[in-house]
Formats: C-alpha cells, sequence, structure tokens
C-alpha cells in the first residue's frame, strides 16, 4: 500500500493560490459591473446644461466618463495579517467626495452599491476564479 503525505505548508500554499485566483475573479467582475451598469447609469436629478444629475443615494450619473475611466481593479493583492486583500480602486478627484457625500452634497455612492447590491455576483465570480 503507498502513502501520499500532504504537508501543511503545500495545503497553505494550495489555499492561498486558490483565493488569490478567486479574489482576482470578484475584483475583475467588480470592475466590470461599475463600468457597465452602476457608473453608465443615467440621472434622474437636477440638469445642468446637457447633463441630467444624479438624484442623492443615487450612484453619479455618467457625464465625462472620467470616474469610470479611473475605476480600476487594482492589480496588487496584499497580505494583511491573515487576510488576502483585494481593492477596486477610484482615482479620480471627485470619488470620495461622490462616494461619502459632503457638505454642501448628498452621497452618490458607487463603491458601496457595488458590495451591497452585487454580492452575490461577486462571491459566484470569487467561487468560479478559486476553481480556476
Amino acid at each position: 500500500m503507498g502513502k501520499v503525505t500532504l504537508y501543511d505548508g503545500v495545503i497553505a500554499k494550495i489555499a492561498t493560490d486558490a483565493g488569490e485566483a478567486g479574489l482576482r475573479g470578484a475584483l475583475g467582475r467588480g470592475e466590470q459591473i461599475l463600468k457597465g451598469d452602476i457608473l453608465n447609469r443615467q440621472g434622474s436629478g437636477r440638469i445642468y446644461g446637457k447633463h441630467q444629475a444624479s438624484a442623492p443615494g443615487e450612484p453619479p450619473a455618467k457625464d465625462t466618463g472620467a470616474l469610470s475611466a479611473n475605476t480600476n481593479a487594482d492589480d496588487q493583492i496584499k497580505r494583511e495579517g491573515e487576510d488576502l486583500v483585494g481593492r477596486i480602486v477610484a482615482n479620480s478627484a471627485q470619488a470620495e467626495a461622490l462616494e461619502k457625500g459632503t457638505e454642501r452634497m448628498a452621497a452618490r455612492p458607487f463603491l458601496t452599491l457595488l458590495a451591497t447590491d452585487h454580492a452575490d455576483d461577486l462571491r459566484d465570480a470569487f467561487v468560479q476564479g478559486a476553481k480556476g
């Protein structure tokens, strides 16, 4: 009878690799959802010239496309303690003000909507990515 031994280090490496692949899948899907849906919606708020803004609580209405163009899944998966962490980053001057609001403007969340309204999509993408 043969014996197969799987060492803890090997198991941990396999789990980490699958976790990273799953996380990359979820991040990629999140970026697709943001750019294809959430940041591509018509606003229902005030009209400024040719642009109809979003109403408070809605995601930002598409205007110049700068927010969408500068919102991307970060290539780097990082370890923070025991956790693997991936990020979708909005590198736009107005991103934080839109997401959180300001003293003069109510929030127009878009990253929060990704997590709350599309959790099942992200979970499915993670599982598919982890399977390889």
